[in-house]
């Protein structure tokens, strides 16, 4: 549909680099550690010191992983952009594991690029 996709993760690029060397992506990965972009997008989420503990026993450190001692990870969020910059369509939901549909996608996708 001519649309570029860029994912935008917690970890440092360090993190990413490995992910990158080891998987053949079909889109552009980038880092927010310091989580400044999902700040100022206003999608990220503070972790209280437990559920940071909770992540570590579960092999999920996410300082280790960002490099920051933040405790903010983003909602995952999907931005439809223009080419003008301008945001024509936003999905969030604060559970993780419920993601926007595929066919959704490609239904506003397809809206998007109408005139």
């Amino acid at each position: 549909m001519g649309y570029k996709i860029v994912a935008v993760s917690p970890d440092r690029p360090a993190v990413l680099s490995e992910t990158i060397d080891t998987s053949s992506l079909p889109y552009t990965l980038l880092s927010d550690s310091t989580m400044i972009g999902a700040q100022k997008l206003g999608i990220a989420i503070e972790f209280s010191g437990i559920k940071v503990a909770a992540y570590k026993l579960n092999n999920q450190d996410i300082e280790a992983s960002s490099g920051e001692t933040h405790h903010l990870i983003p909602v995952p969020t999907v931005l439809i952009v223009d080419q003008s910059g301008t945001i024509q369509y936003v999905y969030t939901d604060p559970n993780h594991r419920k993601r926007l549909d595929p066919q959704e996608l490609i239904r506003v996708s397809r809206m998007s690029m109408s005139p």
